[in-house]
């Protein structure tokens, strides 16, 4: 909308200039704004340019190695089966001498396939760990790109005014060219502007849903050759380390909401900085752990199989999806978080620097009220004093207040209290209007 009212306004301004005062070319507003303008954009192609080649670095350090070492696991288990299979049928054919060698070949091809099997797992965390560092690439880049195009946006309007300025000096000959001007100027709108382009190019919360791969082992194809009791030896070690590394990630995870906690209640020894640091590192966490629940559940329902046993339930069963590309593969969807800044923030900043731009949504004491928003928790939450809420994953909470030092306050099943803003996403708008017609 800017662009547009600029351009029309340096069609006026041009025009009259001419009419009026014939030297006024020589200060024509497109020479005075196209150098800083085209630098900014010139800079914003190049972060993106940037972003780019970083990603396609990434894409191929990571995918070739994955399906490598995935690769390999497989050979090396169906060799290892193989291998087993004639120790077990030459037990009654062949000499002690002759059994003793196929032995060593056994332990041998068992001491290779557990290294595989351990390179293919730490592959696949890795990958993981390097899709989490891509997307944080991508929201630095977002939130940069974002506060260019704000600054952009405010460096024309600054030269606007600063030209008006010039220009009502000329005195009662340019009068007419001035007023065409000034209502240029007025309706220009930043706030408005800045909140087109964050509708635009912010994807809601509820539609993020990112997509993992998960770790796919010989035992789980029903048609191998392996006996029930080697899968279910099998299967039973690959969930013991599962279960290891799902217990360390929820200390992890408790460990991380102490100290947001710590954070939150303590003000004279945290800030914003750190806050956002230790909540990234959380989200990071919370993912891990729902990956290596995912994988848990996945080879838990092998099992059961197996064993006869009633299938075991998961809150992801139905986001866990197989396909084949040359192997069996297999992904899970989980829904994400897109943590962007809120407008009133922005707004906020824009003002301290000078720039007249109405906000009669902000109030004092860095606390914005809010008539019936609502949010939905991502994590559980624990009270620990009177006047916070608890929390369970899933919750519909009604918000009455933001607080710019990471609590929120609202009412729950009748109950109000505050609760960390770290733990929930705000829902759209017309959820709440649905919800309230409700």
């Amino acid at each position: 909308m800017a662009a547009i009212t600029i351009c029309r306004f340096r069609e006026k301004v041009y025009g009259l200039g001419k009419r009026f005062c014939p030297h006024l070319s020589l200060i024509s507003l497109g020479g005075c704004l196209g150098p800083f303008s085209s630098a900014l954009l010139l800079f914003q192609r190049q972060q993106i340019l940037s972003l780019a080649t970083g990603i396609n670095k990434l894409r191929q350090c990571v995918v070739p190695f994955y399906r490598w070492a995935k690769k390999k696991l497989m050979v090396s288990t169906k060799k290892h089966e193989a291998l087993f299979h004639l120790v077990e049928s030459s037990k009654q054919i062949t000499t002690e001498k002759e059994k003793q060698k196929l032995l060593n070949k056994l332990k041998k091809s068992t001491e290779k396939l557990s290294k595989e099997d351990e390179n293919y797992y730490q592959k696949n965390v890795a990958s993981c760990s390097t899709r989490l560092k891509w997307e944080n690439t991508l929201e630095n880049c977002f939130q940069s790109i974002l506060e260019l195009e704000k600054e952009r946006i405010q460096l024309l309007c600054n030269n606007l005014n600063q030209y008006s300025q010039h220009i009502s000096v000329f005195g009662q000959t340019l009068t007419t060219c001035h007023t065409q001007i000034h209502c240029a100027i007025s309706q220009i709108d930043i706030e408005k502007d800045i909140q087109t382009l964050m509708e635009e190019t912010t994807v809601s919360s509820t539609e993020n849903k990112s997509e993992f791969l998960l770790t796919d082992y010989f035992e789980e194809d029903p048609k191998n050759a392996m006996s029930k009791e080697r899968q279910t030896s099998s299967i039973k070690s690959k969930l013991l380390r599962l279960q290891k590394d799902i217990e360390k990630a929820t200390r992890d995870q408790e460990g991380l909401e102490r100290m947001l906690r710590a954070y939150s209640s303590h003000s004279s020894f945290s800030d914003s900085e750190s806050e956002k640091s230790t909540a990234a590192l959380m989200d990071e966490n919370s993912l891990k752990l729902d990956l290596l629940q995912a994988n848990c559940y996945k080879l838990s329902s092998v099992l059961a199989e197996l064993e006869q046993r009633p299938q075991p339930s998961h809150p992801c069963s139905n986001s866990i999806f197989k396909w084949k590309e040359k192997q069996t593969h297999s992904s899970v969807k989980i829904s994400r978080p897109v943590l962007t800044k809120r407008l009133e923030n922005v707004v906020n900043r824009a003002s301290s620097d000078g720039q007249r731009i109405p906000s009669p949504s902000s109030t004092a004491s860095g606390v914005t009220q809010l008539g019936n928003g609502l949010c939905k928790a991502l994590y559980s939450f624990q009270a620990r004093q009177d006047d916070e809420l608890d929390l369970e994953k899933g919750d519909i909470v009604t918000i009455h207040k933001k607080k710019d030092e990471g609590w929120w306050f609202g009412s729950l099943k009748g109950k109000k209290g505050h609760f960390p803003a770290a733990y929930v996403e705000e829902l759209p708008s017309n959820v709440g209007d649905t919800a309230s017609q409700a």
